[in-house]
C-alpha cells in the first residue's frame, strides 16, 4: 500500500469531515466497518473536495478488503484533477495511483500499465523507494495477466529490492513469497524454496499471523508440487493453526488428499468448509466430483458436475448482475450532476435542449436494453444447450467406460457402442454449430458484417479500430476459452497483431470479407492465413481447412 500518512494531508477538506475522519480512524484496525461508515454517505450532497476523499479513503479500503473495489474511473479521474487543482503534489500522485487501479479493475490494463510507468519515473526522481516498490508489484500482477511470466518475475524482484531499500519489512516477505510462487509457476521448485526460505526468516519476526500463514501455505504447496505430500500436509496444517479462518487452507488440503487418493481424509476436510459462502460451495463441489469419480461412483460423481455446473453459471449471471447495477448507478449519478447543472443555469433555452437530448436518450436506451434482453435471452438459451450438450457428453463416456469395463465383447454390445459413438459424433457437431451459432449472434460478429457489405472500391485502410479489435479478442476467447492457450503453446513469441488476426480468422469471414475489413486485396488475406499456419506449426489433414482445424482442437 502507498504510505498511509498522505491520507492525513486530507482532513482539511470542507463538508462531512467528522464522518471522513471516523473513516480513517477506523481503517487500519477495522477495514470492514470502516467500509460500512463510508458506504452510509450520500456522495450526492458532498461538494467536490469531500468527494474526493471520500474516493480516496474508497480507493485505500480497496487494498485492505477484497469486497471493497476501487472507485470508478470516471470518479477517480475527477479526484485527480481536484487533487491537481487544490491538493499537494504527494496527494495527487496517489490519485493518479489509484486511477490506474481503476484502469486495471475494469480490465484496460494497457492504459493502467502507462500510468504504472509514469508514477514509476516521478517515484524514481524523488527517490520515493516505497511507491517504487508498490508500483512494480502491480505492474508484476499486470504482466502475470498477460501471461509475460518472465517479465512477471523481473518486476516481482526489483518490487522487493525497493521495499527492503525503503525498510519496509512486511511488504518486502510478501514480494520474496510472491517471486516464490512465480518461481513455482515456471517449475523452478528449488529457486522457489530458496526465496520461501528467506521470506520464512524475516516473516517469523513480523508478528503477523496473516502474513506468516500465506508463507506456511506456500511451502505446502511447493511441497506437494514436488511430491512431498507428508512435508506438505504439515505445513499446510501449521498455517491453519496460524490463521484459523484461512478457508484456503482447508481446499489445498482437499486436494493434496484428492491428488494422494485419501478420500476419506479429503471427506473429512470437506466437512469443516462452511458452505455460507457461495464461492466455498462452488469449490466444494468441484472436489465431491473429483473425489466420486475416485470411488467410481459416476451417477453421484454426475450429479455433483451439475450442482458445480448450476452455481457456476449463478455466479457468472450474479456478477454480470452486478457489473449492470454498477453501471446504471454511474449513469444514475452522472444524470444528477447533469440536471444540478442545468438548474443552475436558469436558462429556458438550455432546459428545453437538456429536455429533448433527455428524451432521445431514454428512447435509445430503451430500444437498446430492449434489443440487449433480447439477445442475452438467446445467448441464455445457446449457452444452456451448450450445458445440455456437455452433460450428455459426460453421461455417454461414463457409460461408455462402464460398458467397456463390465461388458463382454459381444456383437450386440458393440454395435451399442457404435451407436453411442455415433450420437458422441453428432452431439460434438452439434457442439461446434452451437459455438458458431453463438459468435455470429454476437454484436462484434454483425458489427463486422455491417463494415464487409459497404464494399468500399480501392479501399487501403483498415475498416477495423482498436475498439473493435479489442472486442474482436474478447468475443472470440468468450466463445473460444481455450483459444488463448492453444495458440500460445503451440507459439509462445506470437506477437499481438498476429493474435488479433487469429481472433478475427475465427469468426468464420471469407477471403473477401476479410480484404474488405483489413484494407488490403485477396492474395494479401490469403499470405496472412498462410503465415498464421506456419506460426502455429499446424499440419493440415486433407480436405481440411485451417479454421476447420483449429475448432477442432479448443
Amino acid at each position: 500500500m502507498i504510505i498511509a500518512t498522505i491520507l492525513g494531508g486530507c482532513n482539511n477538506h470542507p463538508a462531512s469531515p467528522t464522518l471522513l475522519n471516523k473513516v480513517e480512524n477506523l481503517m487500519p484496525a477495522q477495514p470492514d466497518s470502516a467500509y460500512a461508515l463510508l458506504a452510509s454517505i450520500d456522495t450526492d450532497t458532498l461538494n467536490a473536495g469531500s468527494f474526493a476523499r471520500w474516493c480516496m479513503l474508497k480507493a485505500e479500503l480497496s487494498h485492505r478488503t477484497s469486497h471493497v473495489s476501487v472507485p470508478s474511473i470516471e470518479d477517480m479521474e475527477r479526484t485527480l484533477n481536484w487533487y491537481k487543482k487544490q491538493g499537494t503534489e504527494e496527494e495527487s500522485l496517489k490519485a493518479e495511483f489509484y486511477l490506474a487501479m481503476a484502469h486495471a479493475h475494469t480490465g484496460e490494463n494497457k492504459q493502467a500499465m502507462k500510468i504504472y510507468a509514469r508514477i514509476y519515473a516521478v517515484a524514481e526522481e524523488k527517490k520515493d523507494y516505497q511507491l517504487m516498490g508498490y508500483t512494480c508489484s502491480y505492474m508484476a500482477d499486470l504482466y502475470f495477466d498477460y501471461e509475460y511470466a518472465s517479465k512477471s518475475l523481473e518486476k516481482k524482484t526489483e518490487a522487493a529490492f525497493w521495499f527492503k531499500k525503503a525498510n519496509n519489512p512486511r511488504s518486502y516477505v510478501c514480494a520474496l513469497r510472491d517471486i516464490c510462487m512465480n518461481y513455482a509457476a515456471m517449475d523452478s521448485l528449488s529457486q522457489a524454496l530458496s526465496y520461501l526460505q528467506k521470506a520464512d526468516s524475516i516473516g517469523k519476526t513480523l508478528n503477523d499471523p496473516n502474513v506468516y500463514s500465506s508463507i506456511l501455505n506456500a511451502y505446502g504447496n511447493i511441497y506437494q508440487m514436488d511430491g512431498k505430500y507428508k512435508l506438505a500436509e504439515k505445513y499446510f496444517y501449521q498455517s491453519l493453526e496460524t490463521d484459523k479462518n484461512a478457508i484456503s487452507n482447508y481446499f489445498a488440503l482437499t486436494n493434496l488428499y484428492i491428488e494422494t487418493s485419501q478420500v476419506q481424509k479429503a471427506k473429512e476436510t470437506l466437512q469443516k468448509i462452511p458452505q455460507s459462502n457461495a464461492l466455498n460451495s462452488f469449490s466444494i463441489y468441484d472436489n465431491l466430483y473429483k473425489i466420486a469419480k475416485i470411488e467410481g461412483k459416476f451417477e453421484q460423481a454426475l450429479d455433483y458436475l451439475e450442482k458445480y455446473t448450476d452455481l457456476n453459471d449463478s455466479l457468472t449471471i450474479a456478477i454480470s448482475e452486478s457489473k449492470v447495477f454498477e453501471i446504471e448507478n454511474r449513469y444514475k449519478h452522472q444524470k444528477l450532476m447533469t440536471e444540478n447543472a442545468e438548474l443552475r443555469l436558469k436558462q429556458t433555452g438550455y432546459l428545453l435542449a437538456f429536455a429533448v437530448c433527455l428524451i432521445v436518450v431514454l428512447i435509445v436506451l430503451w430500444i437498446y436494453f430492449g434489443y440487449r434482453k433480447r439477445t442475452e435471452k438467446k445467448l441464455l438459451l445457446q449457452q444452456a444447450d451448450l450445458r445440455e450438450t456437455r452433460n450428455r457428453l459426460l453421461e455417454l463416456s461414463i457409460e461408455m467406460e462402464r460398458k467397456n469395463a463390465l461388458l463382454k465383447h459381444s456383437e450386440e454390445e458393440e454395435k451399442a457402442l457404435e451407436r453411442m459413438h455415433e450420437e458422441m459424433e453428432t452431439l460434438t457437431v452439434r457442439y461446434r454449430i452451437l459455438r458458431k451459432n453463438m459468435l455470429e449472434s454476437s454484436p462484434v460478429y454483425k458489427k463486422l458484417h455491417q463494415l464487409a457489405k459497404q464494399k468500399k472500391p480501392q479501399n487501403t485502410q483498415t475498416l477495423i479500430s482498436e475498439e473493435l479489435w479489442e472486442q474482436i479478442k474478447q468475443q472470440a476467447q468468450k466463445v473460444y476459452p481455450g483459444l488463448r492457450r492453444y495458440v500460445i503453446n503451440r507459439c509462445p513469441d506470437l506477437n499481438e497483431s498476429e493474435w488479433a488476426y487469429c481472433c478475427l480468422y475465427l469468426f468464420g469471414f471469407d477471403t473477401n470479407d476479410e480484404a474488405l475489413l483489413l484494407g488490403i486485396n485477396t492474395s494479401s488475406v490469403r499470405t496472412k492465413t498462410l503465415r498464421l499456419r506456419s506460426r502455429l506449426n499446424i499440419d493440415l489433414p486433407a480436405q481440411m481447412s485451417l479454421y476447420e482445424y483449429i475448432t477442432m482442437q479448443i
